[in-house]
């Protein structure tokens, strides 16, 4: 195979002379040069007039100081927006590198958002009020409380993750977040409680439902009345202290149905402010759940795989990760109170 010699003076001038009768291709084949170099000296010539390079004093700046405080601004006003798209937007004449680079001398960078639900203004008073009455309970306090819930775990890996450009610091900030949706995929949906160190059950909601109802406050009475009730006598043998139940404002959760059944059975309720899931310690369990599930060998593809995979996940947590998250109370309750009832890290 022969080397190929850049093209001089007297090989252009024969391209241009061929350029009347022939085109790329044909002259490629007569000169025995590549197809692409021959375009690309034609493309020149009709676009300057010129065969050669045109000559430059320097490479210029490829974003001068207007345009990158653009790009700034461009990019905090819309979190989420591509960079190829800020680039078009804005008429940047950069590279992606570049205009990275821009963004990285100040301090952003992308990061995956993270997931919390909308707070509004109403939502943050009632936060700060409930903060307010609870802020002196002591890590010993809150380990007689049973915190409940429920929570959907999909099948499938998880979904893709939205990015956002912010400086450090600022991933709790409303505009960097992404809110929680339904994602339509199949799931189980299970309840679980615990109390400081000590791990209720896990249980399965569609299990206690009657013929084809839906989850709802029957089924909720029903997981009460079969596990939360013999699970608050475990407790107060446990601990010698009567437990308090915590329970969010779920629909199923407020209703006369339950209501009812709580008082009946002489169960204490803590009261608890709407959106407020990283007061519940219980969530941060729910992630160590379902990250484990995530990293099984064998990817659970099935309902009654997920079911099995879940027993055994929830069988396998460490008591001292429990009693570990409840300890954190005092400092979610500050939290809560220095993100004047917006959301917090936990």
């Amino acid at each position: 195979m022969s080397h190929r010699t850049e093209l001089t003076s007297q090989d252009k001038g024969k391209i241009l002379a061929y350029m009347e009768n022939f085109n790329p291709a044909q002259i490629a084949r007569k000169m025995g040069r590549d197809p692409t170099t021959i375009r690309r000296i034609i493309d020149r010539y009709k676009n300057t007039g010129k065969t050669e390079n045109l000559s430059r004093s320097g490479r210029p700046p490829a974003l001068n100081d207007n345009e990158k405080n653009a790009l700034i601004n461009e990019v905090t006003q819309d979190r989420r927006e591509p960079l190829h798209e800020v680039i078009n937007t804005l008429d940047l004449n950069c590279s992606l590198t570049t205009a990275k680079r821009a963004l990285h001398d100040v301090g952003i960078y992308s990061h995956v958002a993270a997931k919390k639900p909308f707070i509004s203004e109403k939502h943050a008073l009632a936060r700060i009020s409930w903060s307010e009455k609870y802020k002196e309970k002591t890590a010993y306090d809150w380990a007689q409380v049973i915190f409940s819930d429920e929570s959907s775990v999909e099948i499938g890996k998880q979904s893709r993750q939205i990015r956002v450009w912010r400086h450090t610091g600022e991933r709790f900030n409303t505009e960097c977040l992404t809110p929680i949706f339904k994602s339509g995929r199949k799931s189980v949906m299970v309840w679980g409680c615990f109390a400081g160190g000590i791990k209720g059950p896990l249980i399965f909601c569609d299990e206690n439902k009657e013929g084809n109802e839906k989850i709802n406050s029957n089924t909720y009475v029903r997981i009460l009345n079969s596990y939360l009730y013999p699970f608050q006598h475990t407790v107060h043998e446990l601990t010698g202290r009567a437990a308090i139940f915590q329970q969010d404002n779920a629909p199923i959760h407020t209703t006369k149905i339950t209501k009812d059944w709580l008082k009946k059975n002489k169960i204490v309720v803590i009261d608890w402010p709407a959106n407020s899931p990283d007061l519940n310690p219980i969530e941060n369990i729910w992630k160590q759940l379902k990250d484990n599930i995530q990293s099984c060998k064998v990817f659970p593809r099935t309902v009654g795989e997920l079911k099995v995979a879940l027993s055994k996940e929830w069988e396998n947590l460490d008591c001292f990760i429990f009693k570990e998250v409840v300890a954190s109370m005092p400092q979610r309750i500050n939290a809560v109170l220095e993100a004047r009832g917006g959301p917090t890290h936990y």
